[in-house]
């Protein structure tokens, strides 16, 4: 039978054995030379020609920059975020798979029917990314259809004359922007909900305890049944957050940075571009799907902070009175150390994965685009103003 990971993370897990990062118990050499060559050949080379083409092109526009900024900042991102797993593979899947340990296993009705509640979010989340991701992929990869006297999707340095280069250097090229857009917009889609899919698996283990320390009297025969022993080295391989914020505090972070100054730059674009063009299609699907990533994982870091954080109301609504003084005392040590709830950071301890971190990014980008609209119309009067002095002069 499938584990609650497996059965979780199911379209995740598939998606990364494609895409090399989720190492196999065979072959582990291999596995690593492809992982290797899948991340120095699709996302090494897409953001260096497209900052070689930012700085050596001459006469670029504003809406000429702003539109290599936006997709510079989304595929520099790349870079950190997948860098991790090319020699911390092994311990990355440890953590994914923390939750399959005989210590977390449930024999009772009520904890099943929350990992499966569990099951069922992670899955649907899963899957509603895979899809915003292919509609802003596809929504992407036709852009020349509307974008005028452009043959690629975006504006990269080539060392060919792209107005009269053969076809097979065009459509090569073409290719390879579809492919390393699709590994990048593809792996990101997929690493994302299982990094915030995680810590929601922690916080229905946190519901599964909270129950067990509520009903701590009928919980014991079943228990004590289970034989579970945990030493000093057992003890240590419970520190979930710690674990976690080691493997994904990098990768959380990198998409932090990066979907604020995209956003930035998107609701930027939204004032230059015509509300019935494909590229105005494009920009909101991308917007949405960026906010939705940052809000993925501040939703389920404030849901594990807020579970842990009421541990010492589940220990207070049991029937602690019933019990010998032993128990009492170890059950007042429970709720001395439940008084310091898991927060998760990002960024070596620099970000919560918190909804006040959520709305504080959300605040940034408006404060940003008002100032940048405020520019923007500034210089539109001085030209105006301009002009009409011009005018009045002849």
């Amino acid at each position: 039978m499938p584990s609650i990971i497996q059965q979780s993370f199911s379209v995740s897990l598939r998606a990364m054995r494609f895409f090399f990062l989720y190492p196999p118990d065979k072959h582990k050499t291999l596995y690593r030379i492809c992982t290797h060559v899948m991340y120095f050949v699709f996302i090494v080379p897409f953001p260096s020609l497209q900052f070689l083409n930012l700085v050596l092109q001459e006469n670029l526009d504003f809406s000429q920059i702003a539109d290599n900024v936006f997709l510079l900042a989304e595929i520099m991102c790349f870079l950190p975020k997948l860098y991790p797993f090319l020699g911390n593979s092994e311990r990355i899947k440890k953590c994914i798979h923390y939750f399959d340990g005989a210590f977390f296993e449930v024999v009772r009705t009520e904890h099943e029917e929350i990992l499966k509640q569990c099951m069922k979010m992670c899955r649907g989340t899963a899957i509603l990314f895979l899809v915003a991701v292919t509609g802003a992929y596809i929504s992407w990869s036709t852009r020349p259809i509307s974008w005028k006297n452009h043959i690629f999707p975006v504006d990269l340095w080539m060392p060919y004359d792209v107005k009269t280069a053969p076809v097979t250097y065009i459509v090569g090229t073409y290719l390879y922007i579809l492919a390393a857009a699709a590994y990048g917009a593809y792996t990101s889609g997929v690493i994302d909900p299982l990094i915030a899919g995680l810590a929601y698996q922690a916080t229905s283990q946190i519901k599964i305890l909270k129950h067990k320390l509520q009903f701590l009297s009928e919980h014991i025969i079943d228990e004590v049944g289970k034989n579970t022993k945990l030493d000093a080295k057992g003890l240590n391989k419970l520190m979930f957050v710690t674990e976690y914020e080691h493997c994904f505090s990098q990768m959380a972070f990198s998409q932090f940075v990066a979907a604020i100054i995209v956003i930035c730059v998107s609701c930027l674009q939204l004032t230059l571009v015509d509300l019935l063009s494909l590229d105005c299609l494009a920009m909101v699907m991308y917007l949405i799907t960026m906010l939705s990533e940052i809000y993925l994982y501040c939703y389920f870091g404030t849901l594990l902070y807020e579970e842990s954080n009421t541990i010492t109301d589940a220990i207070y609504l049991g029937k602690w009175y019933e019990y010998d003084v032993k128990c009492r005392k170890a059950l007042i040590l429970l709720m001395e150390r439940a008084k310091k709830p898991m927060l998760v950071k990002c960024g070596h301890k620099i970000v919560d994965m918190s909804l006040d971190t959520f709305s504080m990014a959300v605040i940034i980008v408006i404060l940003i685009n008002s100032s940048g609209h405020a520019s923007q119309r500034h210089r539109l009067i001085n030209s105006s103003g301009h002009a009409i002095t011009t005018l009045q002069i002849d």
